[in-house]
């Protein structure tokens, strides 16, 4: 590398007084020198925000007066990275905790790198399995899957993939420029998927960087929000991106699913009546 590049790394923010502060403090161990934290805030109400300024007050804090959901508040840090003159944003959730030397090697890869592309490094859970090593979009069930990709275990070498999770999502500045920014439409889930599809259509690649490693250390829980905005960011995104001879198989994938739902919803399941009202405010929208 001829240059050490400015990086932004942007961290989203809303109630995570149990994550933000280990995720600044990996941040600022990078062994990376050229960066900048940006802490972007969705109107937490927990303290969170009040102690990471308190304990990190080398990093900018943007505020937002209400919870922008993903996309949008992701868009706040990206735009005033760029306006800072950023060559790279790296994207953060906030229960993410870096390896020291993740961002050099997203760097010296994304610098290397001669065509348009978006990157991100093998996220691993906790516990050391893979939480993301590569992705691929299933048209026929209407999801997006993390897949296991054995070239991670096998290879130093970056490889593509389907489609890119936004949890450490790395955006060279001249691939944003090419594609654009998040599509706010999405308040939460999905917003990546979109982002991927769009970027291959300008001829961007994806790529993950199995030598960066990064820990997800999300808690995997029931939640009627999380169901919500899974099925109706889903709709949306199928309805907008489904090739044209896989559209008359979602049309009918997504009625079958409808009919099962109403089924659930006369059993009485508790995950029953949150897909029901996305069902519903999709329509409506």
């Amino acid at each position: 590398m001829k240059h050490a590049p400015k990086v932004f790394i942007v961290i989203l923010n809303w109630n995570g007084k149990n994550q933000l502060l280990s995720c600044l403090r990996s941040v600022f161990s990078l062994e990376y020198g050229n960066f900048e934290v940006v802490v972007v805030d969705n109107a937490s109400s927990d303290g969170s925000i009040e102690k990471a300024k308190n304990l990190f007050s080398r990093a900018h804090f943007i505020l937002n007066a209400k919870n922008l959901g993903f996309a949008a508040g992701m868009n706040v840090g990206i735009r005033f990275s760029l306006s800072q003159g950023a060559e790279y944003v790296w994207i953060l959730n906030n229960d993410t905790e870096c390896e020291k030397y993740s961002l050099s090697r997203l760097v010296f890869v994304a610098d290397e790198y001669e065509k348009p592309a978006l990157f991100s490094p093998y996220i691993s859970a906790k516990d050391g399995t893979a939480w993301f090593s590569g992705g691929r979009i299933n048209y026929f069930r209407m999801r997006t899957e993390h897949t296991s990709d054995e070239k991670a275990l096998i290879t130093d070498a970056p490889y593509t993939t389907g489609y890119l999770s936004g949890c450490a999502l790395f955006l060279p500045r001249k691939a944003i420029e090419r594609i654009g920014l998040f599509d706010e439409g999405y308040f939460l889930y999905y917003e990546d998927a979109d982002l991927s599809v769009r970027a291959r259509k300008k001829g961007c690649g994806l790529l993950v960087v199995p030598q960066a490693t990064v820990v997800h250390s999300e808690q995997s829980t029931e939640n009627p929000e999380k169901t919500y905005w899974l099925v109706r960011s889903g709709l949306r995104f199928f309805r907008e991106h489904t090739p044209a001879p896989l559209r008359l198989w979602v049309w009918i994938y997504t009625l079958l699913r409808r009919v099962k739902n109403k089924i659930d919803k006369l059993q009485g399941k508790r995950e029953a009546l949150p897909v029901s009202v996305a069902y519903a405010d999709f329509k409506a929208a």
